[in-house]
């Protein structure tokens, strides 16, 4: 599967999951965020990157 062909299937999966689901699902506390935070610089993860940037 080329990269190309991953990219589409991947924006093709989030639109679909976002018509019954919120579209971030990410808890706002946790009890790991003390760990999460030190390897995040602050924050609970990675940033989510917008559907129209994939």
């Amino acid at each position: 599967m080329s990269w190309e062909d991953w990219l589409k299937g991947r924006r093709w999966r989030r639109e679909l999951g976002e018509r019954v689901a919120p579209k971030v699902i990410r808890r706002k506390h946790g009890s790991s965020d003390r760990r999460l935070r030190k390897l995040f610089k602050g924050r609970r993860g990675l940033p989510f990157t917008p559907t129209e940037k994939l």
